[in-house]
């Protein structure tokens, strides 16, 4: 027998099992960190997608973040950690590192957008599909958001380009695309596209773009009764900025939320109070908090107790 093998084995197995105090720590994978992520319900059980890097090495530094971490949970209390189930592809446009996933159900498959990065640092947007949710296959050999054919990015074919952190949305019967990119004057912006089958995206522009910052991360758009609110992290406050509809964002300032949030997903909404997961700058793991828009000054507040929970229909009796 190859004692590899069995290693290997009895490292999966470690990890599948391996389970803490997840409310209290935040969830990863055991000897790993969580970054940039997102949630899909799926007939009650809850898909986790993610950045998966080892703690103390730089995202940028080649061998690290080259696939995506998989995990499941009913509750939010107990994660079961499946194998890795997306990589790099060496021998491919993204073949430095893998960021950012996002997961949409259309048509009876799952469709997997995500960041792909060179070894430079250059990024695009790529996409991959799946019929059970844990294998994944490459759509084509091209990303399927490409900058450099945009006049109005900055976005350079080598030597590194922000073009990151899709969120996808479906919207009056087709499809709005939304990630974080820099304008040929320098600002970090979100910048929109348009799809009918999410596979042929049609540029549309910046979405949003401030002077303030020239970087924006993890981009997220949310509807709130008649108006679009769209929420965006990086080296600043995790903030928002809201509009009527759900093409263009005034330039404005935002509004900050909370200093040490990189990136936010919503599970759960009970009228102004939001069940959301998140993480940060301080602390790579994902952790559940409720953002109470009805508080003087929203904010979000780390969970920590199964009660907070069953406000939202999940978690289990003491």
């Amino acid at each position: 027998m190859n004692p590899d093998y069995q290693c290997y084995h009895d490292a999966v197995a470690r990890q599948r099992t391996h389970q803490e105090d997840w409310l209290q720590t935040g969830y990863a994978p055991l000897g790993f960190y969580l970054k940039d992520f997102c949630l899909l319900e799926a007939a009650g059980v809850w898909h986790l997608y993610h950045i998966a890097g080892t703690p103390g090495v730089s995202c940028g530094l080649p061998g690290n973040e080259v696939w995506f971490g998989h995990a499941t949970t009913r509750d939010f209390l107990t994660w079961e950690t499946h194998e890795a189930c997306f990589f790099i592809d060496v021998r491919g446009w993204d073949h430095g590192h893998v960021f950012a996933p996002c997961v949409v159900t259309h048509g009876g498959r799952h469709w997997m957008f995500y960041t792909g990065v060179a070894t430079d640092n250059t990024q695009r947007i790529g996409l991959a599909t799946s019929a059970d949710l844990f294998h994944w296959e490459r759509v084509g050999d091209r990303p399927v958001i490409r900058p450099e054919e945009y006049g109005w990015a900055c976005c350079p074919v080598t030597g590194g380009a922000a073009c990151r952190d899709p969120h996808v949305l479906a919207h009056a019967g087709g499809f709005q695309m939304y990630y974080t990119a820099v304008t040929q004057d320098g600002r970090g912006c979100v910048a929109r596209a348009s799809s009918r089958d999410l596979l042929t995206w049609q540029d549309e522009g910046v979405a949003y773009a401030f002077s303030g910052w020239n970087q924006c991360e993890s981009s997220n758009v949310q509807p709130v009764g008649d108006r679009w609110r769209l929420f965006f992290g990086g080296h600043h406050a995790w903030s928002y900025v809201d509009a009527d509809q759900p093409w263009r964002w005034p330039d404005g300032p935002p509004r900050p939320l909370r200093a040490d949030i990189t990136g936010m997903e919503v599970i759960a909404r009970r009228g102004d109070r939001w069940l959301v997961a998140y993480f940060g700058l301080r602390y790579y793991r994902l952790l559940v908090g409720v953002l109470d828009w009805a508080a003087p000054e929203p904010t979000i507040v780390q969970v920590t107790a199964p009660a907070a929970l069953r406000e939202f229909g999940l978690g289990q009796a003491p």
